[in-house]
């Protein structure tokens, strides 16, 4: 059964993990920008209050340029970015004073001009600030001033933040009210949706429950009938098998009882046949005595007349052979009188003598040739000699080469490994007076840190401020010469002993790395 508009538990899971990741997501880039625009508020209001004026003025403009530009490309910030866009205030404040005229950027006196308007001028008031800056003097030493002016104006910016952040609380709590109140009709609302489509979806299940389970009864029916009837089928089979199997066993043994049958038939055949054929065989041996009586009867006539025959042959031929003998010796001493007689004439002897000539050239050639042939098996068994002996001699020197060679490695990874164990013997010996050699560098370092650390302390009791640092600060050092409250408020800060609060103690040292104005 198929039911359609049906969503499974898993899939609804799904989708609230996807929108729950989606409202993740958007809730992480809004609190990315929300970080970033504090930090940008905190770094501006941090440097404005170290390099910029109580007022707006061209270096405050500059100073949050610089600190947005920086932010806008900075994915990760550190301790050294942040000095480093310290350093890029600076130069740009410094470019900008470059470029502008001489004339100070602003002073409480031109603001106090365009208040004109709206407060009534006091005629009484003193014309000139009651300060006076003396460099060796701690307490009216430029730098101190500038940073008591500096934490004066610390604690104005914090009383208007704090006027500020009550505002903004009162108007983020209104606003999360009114949120809350939305988001709780939409869960009232949402819940309403969601327990109807549950109930629908539960109503749904029940009835596809009554389906399944009648459509089971059905098919378990269905299923029993199949088997019956397959049970049916298989004792047919069975029943079928069976008398297959009894008929073929009977019609095996009746197939084993003929063949019993037919063999001891083949059998008494057999034996009658070797009676026979044993009687057959007796009355053909009794017939072959005979017939070897008869054959050797006829075989000693035979040899007796073959022996008279061969005596009478022979007897001939040695009648013959004596006669052909005594012929032979008749010819051959007519023959050697005759070749007597030519060897002895003129012609014959000529031919002889050049015969035996040949015969000796022929002789001599042949010794010659075998004495070169000994003389070369004896010269290629010399050279044979000769080159096993070279190769013997080529072989050992090599293996002398190769065992010196060896000796001379073994012998230099002896040196080295025993330099090396040496070494190292002698690393571990001098590890404890090298630990102490660097303990005592150490050590050193350190008071000449401390030394550092005091002359820099005696050189920061007195510090001038030199002309570009005064052409630089200049903004507020005509608030602070020219401007009597601003005079009457440094010296009664400076005259005043007390603990300084903890918001206060906040504008100068930030949890922000790098921006502290105090250092302890």
């Amino acid at each position: 059964m198929t039911i359609k508009g049906i969503h499974s538990a898993a899939s609804l899971a799904k989708l609230t993990a996807g929108r729950r990741a989606k409202i993740q997501k958007l809730a992480d880039l809004e609190a990315e920008r929300s970080k970033r625009s504090r930090l940008e508020s905190l770094l501006s209001q941090k440097l404005v209050a170290k390099y910029g004026t109580r007022v707006k003025s061209e270096t405050n403009r500059v100073i949050k340029k610089t600190v947005k530009a920086f932010l806008s490309g900075a994915a990760h910030i550190s301790e050294a970015d942040l000095r480093s866009v310290e350093v890029q205030v600076k130069q740009a404040i410094e470019a900008a004073s470059i470029t502008r005229s001489s004339e100070p950027e602003t002073s409480f006196a031109a603001e106090t001009e365009e208040d004109t308007g709206k407060k009534p001028s006091s005629s009484s008031a003193p014309t000139k600030t009651p300060l006076v800056l003396d460099p060796d003097d701690p307490k009216t030493n430029p730098w101190t001033v500038m940073d008591t002016l500096k934490a004066i104006e610390a604690e104005e910016s914090l009383k208007a933040d704090k006027i500020k952040l009550l505002a903004d609380r009162k108007e983020m709590a209104k606003t999360l009210d009114e949120q809350m109140s939305i988001e709780g009709k939409h869960a009232r609302r949402k819940k309403r949706e969601n327990d109807a489509y549950l109930a629908q979806q539960q109503r749904m299940l029940n009835e596809w429950k009554r389906e399944q389970q009648f459509a089971d009864a059905i098919l378990h029916e269905k299923n029993m009938q199949m088997r019956k009837i397959r049970q049916e089928q298989m004792d047919e089979k069975r029943a079928r098998k069976m008398k297959e199997f009894k008929d073929n066993r009977a019609k095996e043994l009746k197939d084993i009882e003929i063949c019993k049958r037919e063999l001891e038939k083949e059998k008494a055949d057999a034996h009658e046949a070797k009676i026979v054929e044993r009687k057959r065989l007796e009355k053909i041996k009794i017939a072959n005595l005979e017939r070897e009586k008869i054959l050797e009867a006829r075989r000693k006539a035979d040899v007796e007349e073959d022996m008279r025959l061969a005596a009478e042959y022979i007897a001939k031929v040695d009648r013959e052979q004596a006669a052909r003998d005594k012929a032979l010796e008749d010819r051959m001493s007519r023959y050697e009188e005759i070749g007597q007689q030519w060897a002895d004439s003129g012609a014959g002897k000529r031919q002889r003598e050049a015969e035996l000539a040949l015969e000796r050239k022929i002789l001599r050639e042949a010794a010659a040739k075998e004495a070169a042939d000994l003389e070369r098996e004896r010269r290629d068994l010399e050279n044979l000699r000769l080159n096993g002996k070279m190769i013997k001699d080529t072989n050992l020197k090599m293996a002398a080469d190769k065992a010196r060679r060896e000796k001379e490695q073994h012998d230099k990874d002896s040196i080295y490994a025993t330099r090396f164990r040496r070494e190292g013997e002698a690393f571990g010996a001098e590890e404890a007076a090298r630990k102490a050699q660097e303990r005592e560098k150490a050590r050193k370092h350190c008071e000449l840190l401390k030394l550092q650390i005091e002359e820099q302390k005696l050189l920061q009791k007195r510090v001038d401020m030199s002309e570009t640092e005064m052409s630089l600060n200049r903004a507020q050092m005509d608030l602070i010469l020219k401007d009597p409250v601003t005079g009457a408020k440094i010296m009664k800060k400076l005259s005043e002993k007390h603990t300084m609060k903890q918001s206060v103690a906040f504008k100068y040292k930030s949890n922000v790395p790098g921006l502290s104005h105090h250092e302890e």
